[in-house]
């Protein structure tokens, strides 16, 4: 009931539309104008269905769509008004239209009754010219009265006009140069500065200069983008243009030799008679009304109304992949009427018509416009509907159709794609901006609070000396309170750094080369490197919470792979899959060559990738098979069957073959059969009973498709290259399949198809056979089946039907479908009740972890904090770490952590459990089937006897023997039990299914000719009906696919990019959240959800749909138990039609997104590109903390990447239209892993000790300013000469804190990959906070208040030979910088490197150069003695530079001893990952962890560096021998990081940068004095190439046995006090020498008293 009230709300609402819309054209013509209330009609939402069964899809802009921008209210209100006043509805004041101009704001203007457009290839006819532009002789838009925009489209965030305005709005969104610009004002005003009139404003333009000549550069590159884009070729149809020297007449291919008669596809014919050429014309040239003609591949440059089109049944196949993320190709049909007219030359040169169409939206799914042609009969104008069946839009591809003719309808930045991108986006600014600004605040306040104290104590100052007339050299005089007041401020101002911007903009640029120089984000196949389009959010990278990824092209790799199948009970794995994937060079982008016959990459694929290796095992005189994709509409495969080449060397293969299985087998695919095992067997016992199902069944998928072969002209026909063409490419993997198996479709002659097959082995001649299609009944989402009826040779009386489709579907329809009904309810109740055991499985082990890790005196963690964000991602890190420093503490009170085991064991712990009860529940299953069927080995012993003997005729002595897939494929009683052959087939799905595989079931029956008959009558009647004909043929179709019998079922994979189900794992336990948004269909998204690891097997999937009653309480009940706990893992499914439908009421959207925050993850299908940019607003809106990242590659991902606050596009093989709106861009998901944890992770802490250094130093430095005031009456008298203190920030402190800001890593790569729970630090925000701040602030006054009073005590009031000013302010200098300079380069910085030692060596050295340089360049002595007291007096007493050495020393000191026992007693996540790394045993775990990652910087060739280049120019080449490179890997012996055993030296090839094992390092030799040439064997090299000792790796290994051993027997009564703890935690760093002596001491002091002795 509930389904039909919604039919009635659709039908009623797509009947509104139409009414409406016939309407307006109604008005046209009769001259009236619809009234107020009509026109708010057109507001309402309309709901239509996409799909049935699958949900609604709202259009929630109606007829319309309306730009967003500042005014929106506004408008809507004006546009209210004025529907009366049409001719005044568009009309907008000059002062609006200067603010669209500069804010770069693009209005959508409504026209009274739709776009008229004239269809006419001739420009000269007086119907087309009554629409043309006066001036330009364009169409006219009646909207603006002006041209139609051009086809440009802009990606860019300014233009020339905009630029200024929303920089500067952007530059002082940043509140301290809001601060500046006020500070510069009042210095302009005279007599209020000390510091002199320009020396603020002329810096900060510079600084904000620099700022914005950067942002200019990024998004000059994004306009470059654009204009490769724009400047793209097409072809244009012209009429009466011959002396233009673009025009073509020829055929565009000049293959085509066949005459065309007067079709259109007669360019010649075209040209000599209707004097129509084709012209190449520029993308952006293209203007509405234009007819472009388009080949096959090609591109849509616009959205085009389809003319006509030469394919079969006048249809044309468009992939819209890039536009909504579905795989399956569109079917596009010109209007019958236009191609009546259109198909023909003089039809389409001497074609006129008109349309009305609706004004351009944003609606992808809907479309609606009227033809108007003309009746030479009744000389009237007849009216026909268009819909979205006759429109393509742009960003499509043509696929599978030589020539399609269409004219553009809509251009530019109005085409559909467009319209869904974010025409305004905002200006991205980091969420650190926030913290900066909130800093610059406090900052201002202490400022104005410190220069109020300073102006009391000036007025106390002057009532004791001044009015006393003590200081009677002043005369009594006084500047007044507000310019004493405005000299204090404008004195301490420079506490918040003038060039904090600059210099991060400095750093920033620094980081993003860094980032693109990383050879591991480099995609060698499609030649793409890391690009960052923007260094404003580089820091944000380290603070992501929630991931949105595309899915199509994003986390897939758009190719269809046949995996694995079930048969008669038995399951196989198919081992031929595309292995290597390399563009055609001559080929576009959308091409890709896949070898079958090499198979490199395969190191990462299950069984069947690495059993089938005929490069190593096979020779190469093997004919080589090819296949050629195009998209997923086709596929071009040359050679002969793949599975021939495995019968190649067929010795080889079987002594290989049982340990590459061996080593290779998942859980899922235990045990599994190989489709080479079958093929092999089914050539050896071809008359055995499972031999014929089997080649049945292989025959049925060869048959039951609609796939057309196509043959290659011009090439060999013996390769059989014959290109596949589908509109399905499950279709394009279950033929290519078949062909891999030996049935090989060859040819479609009407409705026969022709077959090739290999019934004598492959080296035989093969057999054509060819079968009559009957009959098709075909797929669509209500049936979710396909049938076909066909004529099989040599079955003269009966008919053979195959049906193909969904599980549920199949056996609802089988002739025992009551007993399959029965096994499908028991295999899921067994499925039911493992998936329970595993959710409470997790649960139970979640709680144990909270118990560990929330339990009361554990020191604190940054990953407590991540815990208490996402609940799961940090807590077995977090309670790992809790029990080893509790067990370590009663052994070791140094280490907190002496193992990375714990930490890895304690990770995957969770899924060891896991597997183990779905080994359980798989084990009991089948004790069940073996108590109730029996064992499969159940042969006689006469079927023994003739399969040996056989055996030792027909094979080789070496080959297998075929024994053990008889026993895998069981007796002939088994198979032809219906009862065992349903429960495995089911089982079997189940688990393909649990795989993230697409499934698809084959049932067959034989029909009578006489029944045949009968039902093909009615059928053709229901295919020729005028009504109802859908509904006629589905129901007809069903009477006759009854009573079937299961045949088998194959499972398709929709095959993921490289590395992805690893990298979301990953991304998980980082604390990121990943949502999946797609616009593709409900069960694929689900699918990949599986497969990429981003739903589990427990799982609970919660599906929204607008069918649910109450959906509200739907969603709080579920919110419930994710917040007591009782769910291990939720994952929501949404579809579009849902989402709009929460739209429009803003309460369930609250709900929804409050519901969504709590899951593990979100699964939005169906959904538009205005949809997925407001799930990414939704959740950037509901905590503005959180930094979102959203990643895609089409243009349908546009405005999801501009809505996020992180935008990454993938630059694949569909283009570049999503990287070109994206912020970061790269070639694979996968590299999202090493951008996050580790160049995020590094951004975000250099940045963030680049902020606490610089606000640190200038504290500092400028406390001590005030500090000196007390001495100096409070007069403002600056502690430093001005020329000092002018140059402090940019000659003396600026590079140490640019450097630290630029390579700082506070831990290695591999172990940020291998652990990444370490991320949470900066998705907490633990590395920069208002506490850090201030506890930054607290040791810069401090060291401020030592260093000044230290300095007046030690130098100003003992000093004997000049204690003024000046030496005074020479040694707090001194002391400040090299403070500085130590504290961010040695102490604070981790990785110490030669660039630490330089930036201190120049700022420290720097200063004394300086103070030496600065007498000779001082002409004039003023109040400070620059000119004579360095060299003439203080410079020369020892005890200056004693003082300097003491006020440089004791802060160094201080800091090393606090920050010393704040490690030890309160370590970081950081102090003790730091300590790990420094163990080769440990280093050699995180390098297997993260080798998938960091493989390609450690195993390629690099070039020798500068100085490399440099050494060989002078003195030769190095005489070290170098490897060849031979693009082997040097860990290929590691398979996967939980193996621990070592290999041998020798195995492992370094890469030709590398010492060879003959060439020992000289280095090596310094360690082992006498020794040229050490024994390898006691050496092991690392991925790497980092050569470690093996008696080091085996002593570490004993200790950190002993350690486990000693804390599991230790008793808790004899473990230490506190007190005792710390004494030896300080004794131990210190190196002292305890109470203590150990044998070898006594030993030694023994030796040495001996020898006094002596």
């Amino acid at each position: 009931m509930l389904s039909e009230n919604q039919d009635v709300k659709r039908k009623r609402a797509n009947s509104l539309r139409t009414q409406m819309f016939n309407k307006h054209l109604y008005s046209k013509f009769t001259g009236t104008a619809t009234d107020a209330n009509d026109s708010n009609e057109t507001e309402e939402v309309e709901l239509d269905e996409v799909e049935n069964n699958e949900g609604n899809f709202s259009s929630s802009n109606g007829f319309f769509a309306i730009q967003e921008d500042l005014f929106e209210d506004e408008e809507d209100v004006q546009d209210g008004l004025e529907q009366k006043t049409p001719n005044k509805s568009h009309k907008i004041n000059l002062l609006t239209r200067i603010l669209d101009l500069f804010l770069d704001r693009r209005r959508m203007l409504r026209s009274e009754n739709g776009r008229h457009i004239p269809i006419s290839l001739d420009h000269s006819t007086e119907e087309y010219t009554g629409f043309v532009h006066s001036k330009s002789g364009l169409l006219i838009d009646e909207r603006t009265n002006r041209p139609y925009i051009n086809n440009a489209i802009t990606s860019s965030r300014y233009t020339v006009y905009s630029f200024l305005p929303k920089q500067f709005f952007a530059q002082f969104s940043k509140l301290a140069n809001t601060y500046f610009l006020v500070i510069a004002i009042l210095q302009m005003i005279p007599g209020w500065s000390t510091t002199g009139t320009y020396t603020t404003i002329v810096p900060l333009l510079i600084f904000m200069a620099i700022s914005m000549a950067r942002e200019a550069y990024d998004d000059f590159r994004r306009h470059i983008l654009d204009r490769a884009e724009n400047r793209k070729l097409c072809k244009v149809l012209v009429k009466d243009r011959r002396t233009t020297p673009e025009l073509d007449s020829t055929d565009p291919n000049e293959t085509d030799s066949k005459d065309q008669g007067t079709h259109f596809t007669n360019f010649k014919l075209l040209a000599n008679n209707h004097n129509v050429y084709l012209a190449d014309t520029e993308w952006k040239d293209l203007r509405v009304g234009d007819f472009i003609l388009l080949q096959q591949d090609e591109w849509v440059p616009a959205d085009i109304l389809l003319l006509t089109c030469d394919g079969e049944n006048n249809e044309s196949f468009i992939e819209t992949m890039a536009l909504d993320g579905e795989t399956t190709l569109k079917n596009r049909v010109p209007h019958q009427e236009l191609h009546k007219i259109a198909c023909s030359a003089s039809g389409l040169a001497n074609i006129n018509a008109r349309m009305t169409l609706e004004d351009p939206n944003n609606d992808l799914y809907n479309f609606e416009g009227n033809l108007e042609l003309h009746d030479t009969q009744n000389n009237t104008l007849k009216e026909y509907p268009l819909g979205p069946e006759n429109i393509v839009y742009r960003g499509s591809i043509v696929r599978n159709t030589q020539y399609i003719v269409g004219m553009v309808i809509y251009s530019g930045e109005e085409t559909k794609v467009r319209m869904n991108a974010i025409k305004n986006p905002r200006t991205k600014a980091p969420k650190l901006q926030k913290q900066i600004n909130i800093i610059i605040a406090f900052l201002v306040f202490v400022v104005a609070t410190i220069s109020l104290f300073s102006y009391l104590g000036h007025v106390l100052a002057n009532k004791g000396s001044i009015d006393g007339n003590k200081a009677w050299y002043l005369w009594e005089e006084d500047a007044g309170p507000a310019a004493t007041i405005m000299s204090f401020i404008i004195m301490y101002n420079t506490m918040i750094p003038l060039s904090l911007y600059v210099s991060m903009e400095i750093v920033k640029v620094a980081q993003s080369k860094l980032m693109e120089w990383d050879i591991d984000m480099y995609y060698e196949e499609t030649d793409t490197p890391f690009e960052a389009r923007t260094a404003t959010i580089l820091e944000e990278l380290g603070q992501v919470s929630y991931i949105f990824s595309d899915k199509t092209g994003t986390l897939t790799d758009n190719k269809m792979i046949f995996r694995k199948f079930t048969l008669l009970g038995s399951s196989w794995v198919h081992n031929i899959e595309p292995a290597e994937l390399n563009s055609e060079e001559s080929g576009s982008t959308d091409v890709d060559m896949v070898s079958v016959d090499n198979q490199n990459i395969l190191n990462s694929s299950n069984l069947a990738s690495h059993i089938n290796r005929p490069n190593e095992i096979y020779s190469h005189h093997s004919p080589r098979t090819s296949i050629e994709y195009k998209g997923n509409s086709s596929a071009t495969y040359a050679g002969r069957p793949s599975m021939s080449s495995l019968f190649a060397k067929q010795n080889q293969w079987s002594a290989k073959k049982q340990s590459l299985q061996n080593n290779f087998i998942t859980p899922l695919t235990e045990n599994l059969k190989t489709t080479f095992d079958l093929i092999k067997f089914l050539q050896m016992y071809p008359d055995m009973m499972f031999s014929q199902k089997a080649k049945f069944f292989i025959l049925s998928i060869a048959l039951c498709h609609a796939c057309i072969p196509k043959r290659a002209d011009g090439v060999d026909t013996e390769d059989d290259v014959i290109e596949y063409q589908s509109s399905s490419p499950d279709e394009l993997a279950l033929i290519t399949a078949a062909r891999d198996m030996g049935y090989v479709l060859t040819n479609r002659s009407g409705q026969t198809l022709t077959i090739k097959t290999y019934p004598n082995g492959f080296d035989a001649s093969p057999v054509l056979d060819e079968y009559e299609i009957l009959n098709y009944i075909d797929f669509n989402s209500h049936r979710k089946r396909m049938s076909v009826l066909v004529r099989v040779p040599n079955e003269n009386n009966r008919i053979l039907l195959i049906c193909k489709g969904a599980d549920n579907v199949i056996l609802e329809r089988l002739h025992n479908k009551d007993l399959a009904l029965e096994k499908l309810n028991d295999i899921n109740d067994v499925a039911a009740e493992r998936k329970e055991d595993e959710a409470e499985l997790v649960i139970q082990q979640r709680k144990s972890l909270e118990r560990v890790a929330y339990d009361e005196g554990i020191p604190r963690s940054s990953l407590r904090g991540s815990m208490s964000n996402d609940g799961r991602a940090s807590m077995s890190l977090q309670a790992i770490r809790k029990s080893v420093y509790q067990r370590n503490k009663k052994i070791d009170p140094e280490m907190q952590i002496d193992t990375l085991d714990d930490v890895l064991a304690t990770v995957r712990k969770g899924s060891k459990d896991l597997d183990a009860v779905v080994n359980k529940s798989r084990k009991s299953l089948h004790l069940q089937q073996l108590n109730k069927y029996g064992p499969k080995t159940s042969i006689d012993m006469k079927v023994q006897n003739e399969i040996g003997n056989n055996f030792r005729r027909n094979v080789k002595e070496n080959a297998e023997r075929p024994t053990s897939v008889l026993e895998y494929i069981g007796s002939d009683e088994l198979m032809l039990n219906e009862e065992y052959v349903l429960e495995k087939t089911i089982q079997a799905i189940d688990d393909f299914s649990t795989e993230g595989l697409r499934t698809l079931m084959f049932a067959y029956k034989w029909i009578d000719n006489n029944s045949y008959n009968l039902w093909n009558k009615r059928f053709h009647a229901a295919q020729t009906s005028l009504n109802d004909r859908k509904v006629k043929t589905d129901r007809v179709g069903a009477e006759i696919e009854r009573d079937l019998f299961i045949l088998g079922a194959t499972a398709i994979e929709d095959k993921l990019q490289e590395g992805v189900p690893e990298t979301i794992e990953k991304i998980k336990r980082a604390g990121i959240k990943l949502w999946m948004l797609t616009g593709d269909k409900r069960e694929t998204a689900i699918n990949i959800g599986y497969s990429c690891k981003l739903i589990y097997d427990y799982s609970t999937v919660v599906i929204l749909t607008t069918n649910d009653e109450n959906i509200i309480s739907k969603m709080n009940a579920i919110s419930q138990e994710l917040d007591f706990g009782n769910m291990a893992h939720c994952v929501i499914v949404i579809d579009g039609a849902t989402l709009s439908f929460f739209e429009s009421n803003p309460t369930m959207m609250s709900v929804f997104v409050e519901l969504c925050t709590k899951t593990d993850a979100v699964i939005c299908c169906r959904a538009s590109p205005s949809q997925k940019a407001l799930m990414v607003s939704n959740i950037r809106e509901t905590n503005r903390n959180t930094v979102t990242l959203a990643i895609g590659d089409g243009a349908n991902d546009i405005a999801m990447i501009q809505a996020a606050d992180i935008g990454i596009g993938i630059a694949g093989r569909e283009g570049l239209q999503a990287s070109r709106s994206a912020d970061y861009s790269f070639g694979q998901f996968r590299f999202l892993l090493k951008l996050l944890l580790v160049h995020g992770r590094y951004n975000y802490i250099r940045t963030a000790k680049f902020l606490l250094c610089t606000f640190y130093k200038e504290a500092t430095f400028y406390m001590t300013q005030l500090i000196y005031q007390r001495y100096t009456l409070f007069s403002g008298t600056s502690f430093y000469e001005s020329w000092s203190l002018s140059m402090y920030n940019t000659l003396f402190t600026s590079l140490p804190t640019i450097c630290i800001g630029m390579f700082e890593k506070d831990l290695k790569p591999i172990t940020l990959l291998t652990v990444p729970e370490l991320y949470s630090f900066g998705r907490l925000s633990e590395g920069f906070n208002i506490w850090i701040f201030l506890e930054w602030l607290c040791q810069a006054s401090g060291n401020a208040l030592l260093v000044t009073f230290l300095n007046v005590i030690i130098w100003g009031e003992t000093s004997l030979s000049d204690n003024s000013m000046y030496p005074l302010g020479v040694v707090n200098f001194t002391a400040i910088i090299t403070l500085v300079a130590v504290k961010f380069q040695f102490l604070e910085m981790r990785n110490k490197n030669w660039l630490a030692f330089t930036a201190f060596i120049l700022s420290a050295g720097g200063w004394i150069v300086w103070v030496c340089a600065l007498p000779v360049l001082h002409r004039t002595n003023g109040e400070y003695d620059v000119k004579y007291g360095f060299y003439h007096h203080f410079g020369k007493d020892i005890t200056f530079w004693c003082t300097c050495l003491v006020l440089t020393t004791l802060p160094l000191i201080i800091d090393v001893v606090y920050q010393t026992v704040k490690r030890m007693l309160w370590p970081s996540d950081v102090d003790i990952f730091a300590n790990l790394e420094k163990k080769g045993i440990v280093r050699k775990k995180l390098e297997l962890g993260a080798y998938n990652e960091m493989r390609q910087g450690w195993t390629w060739d690099k070039d020798p560096n500068f100085f490399q280049r440099y050494m060989n120019a002078i003195f030769g080449p190095s005489q070290c021998k170098r490897a060849p490179s031979n693009g082997r890997s040097r860990a290929d012996s590691y398979l996967s990081s939980d193996e621990q055993t070592t290999t041998a030296p020798s195995s492992i090839e370094p890469r030709s940068s590398d010492i060879t094992v003959t060439s020992w390092p000289l280095h090596m030799n310094k360690l082992m004095p006498g020794t040229s040439k050490p024994n390898m064997d006691d050496y092991e090299v690392l991925p790497s190439g980092k050569i470690l000792k093996k008696d080091l790796l085996a002593e570490e290994a004993n200790e950190e046995t002993q350690a486990m051993s000693q804390s599991q027997h230790s008793d808790p009564a004899s473990s230490e006090t506190n007190s005792g703890t710390i004494t030896r935690k300080i004794t131990k760093k210190l190196r002292f020498k305890s109470d203590e002596v150990t044998d070898e001491e006594a030993h030694k002091i023994i030796q040495e008293r001996l020898k006094s002795l002596e």
